[in-house]
């Protein structure tokens, strides 16, 4: 009989301590929603990058003067979201693309809230007179290129295209004219390229990148025009 007893004392305890922990874990979920743009300066619209082409690192200074940040991957039309927030003060700054990193914004977002925030940012080279057409089986893009950052140093530009998707970069291209070296005597000066190399009945998508050099290894592009073969 006390050997019953003393496993129903033995349960109840268990019983209680698992009650406990439950409501000590009973914390409301992030449903907090971060979302905003990065404005070219060249254009005055989001930024067109590629795929994770930038990254908003986000500090929240609610609880620690130290935090460990977050970070929320950029969009290849300059835009990016995330809905898995506390609600709370955060510092947030646009890092890791071809631009120069602008100053850093304090934001404060509530519980099943939305905090917009928006950078504006000078992209390393700018893209002017954009043409890309088809011509028999070959595709024509023509273009001036300007360095909008006069300290950055150009490295080389591609015409590149991809049948699959329309989310792509220079590290996943299918068809490339190759990397054409990229000095300051090119600024401003009109360009034409002929890529080859298509195969006919696909459509693909066909955009230029440039690269001048700078510390993530990003590339500005145009955005992205769709050709038939």
């Amino acid at each position: 009989m006390k050997r019953n007893i003393y496993l129903v004392s033995i349960l109840s305890l268990a019983m209680i301590a698992l009650l406990a922990s439950c409501q000590k874990d009973n914390y409301d979920m992030p449903d907090a929603t971060i979302t905003g743009s990065v404005i070219d300066n060249a254009t005055g619209k989001p930024i067109i990058t590629e795929p994770y082409g930038f990254r908003i690192q986000m500090n929240e200074t609610s609880w620690s003067d130290n935090p460990t940040p977050r970070y929320i991957a950029g969009y290849i039309d300059g835009t990016f979201t995330d809905k898995s927030y506390f609600a709370g003060t955060y510092v947030a700054t646009a890092i890791d693309g071809a631009f120069v990193t602008p100053e850093s914004q304090t934001i404060t977002v509530n519980a099943k809230g939305t905090a917009t925030v928006t950078f504006n940012v000078n992209p390393y080279i700018q893209f002017n007179a954009v043409s890309i057409v088809k011509e028999g089986a070959t595709v024509k893009a023509t273009f001036t290129l300007v360095k909008f950052v006069s300290t950055a140093r150009p490295v080389d530009y591609a015409v590149i295209a991809n049948a699959k998707t329309p989310y792509f970069g220079m590290s996943d291209n299918q068809v490339t004219s190759g990397r054409i070296t990229l000095t300051e005597d090119d600024f401003g000066v009109p360009k034409e390229v002929i890529l080859t190399g298509f195969n006919a009945g696909n459509t693909y998508y066909v955009r230029i990148a440039a690269y001048c050099e700078n510390a993530t290894g990003r590339y500005n592009y145009t955005d992205v025009v769709a050709i038939s073969m």
